[in-house]
């Protein structure tokens, strides 16, 4: 049985007119059975026209086409821009000097502007007409992407010439990271702007890992501070039209208006207006207030209690001048609920603290008690029954139990247990097990209890504790370099000492040599010189030796400076001690921590920290009166 098959008819180059070259390519590639890219084209002939309306499509010279950049020319909508183009449809060719070069056009969402983009790993070597033909490549590739060419071509030349240039300098270039440069700009339109209301003092709810809101933080309150924008009304706007670079009219369409302010505003909003939008801005700080159609700034709150169910976590900023005032006062429920996480300016809560709860403030006052895995920060803190965290600047406790305090200064009326860390601690009535760190003073006016610590130190927090570390590995550095340095100041000096009396003689025989006008030899001068050259040397590691010096003196100052303040640091008791307590003092250099238990019944008043200069040692010594 005899078999047919279609035959794909022999390839020759061949001559066409038309205003699509890549839809040729396209045809020409499919009768062959080919790839478009093994195909390329000549560029014969180019012909630009335009037609303007009531007028006959003219033709623009070449020498005439910059008139097509005017910007009322290409505004107007019914303005025509085409192109016809004469080429020879060819084979590609692994000869052409551009086979390895990976250029492609990309263009702006209008295609207004156009990009030539050079791929990394493209090769081109230098030839003497390589310029004009890679502008003649670039205008193909533009071609290909149905683009005008000749005009609206930019600041492409001077790049083009830059490249070029490169290419000169290496002979054969290899691209190493992706090269882009303009090639093309018509008119680029301005976009329309449809109306927007925006909410800046909402912020964005926050989410967990699992990207699920977090309920609790539900923006009860809104706290916002003086002068902050707290919405935007966009006003809307026309865009300008444009032309690509396909010489299309680009219409911008009319702006949306949806989105028109229709609220009242209190007098404690203001209201900037410019051509673009209009903004509205806190007069004051505080926290939102949105009712009867109206927003309002306000200051002082009033809830029963906060919790899950009834406001979640108030998270207004310390820096918001916002006040609440928890009313609930029942010793058997919580006014703060588990878990609850509260940020304002002022608080005070007539009841309890729940477990977990966190309150961040400047000023907290809690009539009830905190819960022990509670935790509240603020410059000032008043607390009726403290058994939970507070960290604060001045902290004032009716009663701790069993609760943390870190502060600057701590006022205790009961201690039933616990731990505080400060610089200054007043007790007015201690009981048994607790512990007390302090910088400056430990006070306690009635001791009743026994099994107690005090810590005088003059490093509190662990991020002093990290910097001091961090200061002592320094100091260590410094100190050994400075031995180092010691050790070869007096290595060298030792030489110097040492051929002190050849050298005064070598010298004396050079002055011979030069006043007789005789010829030095050579070992002389070399031997001279090399003299000359280690005393500069020492002169040079003495002042480096001073340098390090100096620097260790400055980084041991505020060590020294801590060891010196610690020497007026006070324990200091108006009662007499029960049982078995311990004191302790800690010094820095060297490290030591110095311990005594002062008996039952000691008539000694307070304890300080006296250093023996004879001795250069530290020892607790008891007075029994305050000087």
């Amino acid at each position: 049985m005899n078999e047919t098959s279609a035959t794909v008819p022999e390839f020759n180059p061949f001559i066409v007119r038309t205003e699509n070259i890549a839809k040729v390519l396209v045809t020409t590639a499919n009768t062959y059975g080919m790839k478009v890219s093994d195909f390329d084209f000549n560029l014969l002939e180019v012909q630009t026209f335009i037609l303007k309306e009531g007028e006959a499509e003219e033709e623009i010279n070449k020498d005439k086409l910059n008139t097509l950049n005017d910007k009322t020319l290409l505004s107007d909508p019914k303005l025509g821009i085409r192109q016809t183009y004469e080429i020879e449809i060819i084979r590609s060719s692994k000869d052409s000097p551009f086979y390895t070069f990976f250029l492609s056009i990309g263009a702006n969402s209008s295609m207004s502007r156009l990009f030539a983009s050079i791929k990394a790993g493209s090769v081109i070597e230098y030839y003497d007409d390589i310029e004009k033909d890679l502008k003649r490549f670039i205008d193909k590739r533009k071609l290909r992407a149905n683009m005008l060419i000749n005009f609206w071509e930019g600041g492409s030349a001077e790049e083009i010439s830059r490249f070029v240039a490169k290419i000169k300098v290496a002979h054969t270039l290899k691209v190493e990271e992706k090269i882009s440069f303009e090639i093309g700009v018509c008119l680029e339109p301005i976009p329309t702007v449809n109306d927007k209301f925006i909410v800046y003092y909402e912020g964005k709810k926050e989410e967990d890992k699992m990207k699920k809101v977090d309920h609790s933080k539900r923006g009860f309150v809104r706290g916002v501070v003086k002068g902050q924008v707290l919405f935007e009304y966009i006003k809307p706007r026309k865009g300008e039209a444009g032309r690509n670079c396909r010489g299309e009219y680009i219409e911008e369409a009319e702006p949306l208006v949806t989105a028109v302010p229709a609220f009242n505003l209190s007098d404690k909003i203001e209201v900037k207006e410019t051509d673009k939008s209009i903004q509205y801005k806190a007069k004051i700080s505080g926290y939102i207030v949105y009712e009867n159609n109206t927003y309002d700034i306000q200051v002082e709150l009033e809830v029963t209690e906060i919790s899950f169910k009834t406001t979640g976590s108030i998270e207004a900023g310390r820096d918001a001048d916002v006040s609440i005032n928890v009313k609930e006062a029942d010793p058997f429920k919580d006014a703060i609920g588990e878990g609850m996480e509260i940020e304002v300016n002022e608080i005070n809560v007539d009841g309890n603290v729940g477990n977990n709860a966190i309150i961040r403030a400047h000023k907290a006052c809690v009539l009830g008690q905190t819960h022990q895995s509670s935790y509240i920060e603020a410059d000032d803190i008043e607390i009726n029954i403290h058994k939970g965290r507070a960290k604060g600047i001045t902290v004032k406790i009716t009663r701790l139990e069993q609760g943390i305090i870190e502060a600057d200064r701590v006022e205790i009326t009961q201690a039933l247990g616990g731990k505080i860390i400060a610089k200054e601690v007043i007790i007015e009535t201690i009981s048994s097990h607790v512990e007390v760190i302090a910088s400056d003073k430990i006070e306690i006016k009635n001791f009743k209890g026994e099994e107690n610590s005090f810590t005088i130190t003059p490093v509190l927090n662990e991020e002093d504790k990290e910097t001091l570390t961090d200061k002592d590995a320094n100091l260590l550095k410094q100190e050994r370099k400075i031995r180092k340095l010691q050790e070869e100041v007096a290595s060298k000096q030792q030489v110097l000492d040492d051929n002190e009396d050849s050298i005064e003689d070598l010298k004396e025989r050079l002055e011979h040599y030069k006043e007789s006008g005789t010829k030095m030899p050579g070992s002389f001068v070399v031997k001279f010189k090399e003299f000359k050259d280690l005393q500069k040397h020492v002169v040079s590691l003495n002042k480096e030796l001073q340098e390090n010096i100096d620097m260790l003196e400055l980084l041991s100052a505020g060590t020294k400076r801590l060891q010196k303040d610690i020497l007026k640091s006070k324990i200091i008791n108006h009662d007499t001690y029960k049982g078995h307590n311990e004191i302790r003092f800690k010094v820095l250099q060297p490290e030591e921590e110095l311990y005594y238990v002062p008996q039952g019944d000691s008539q000694e008043v307070y304890f300080m920290l006296k250093y023996d200069e004879e001795n250069e040692s530290y020892q607790i010594e008891g007075k029994d009166t305050i000087t």
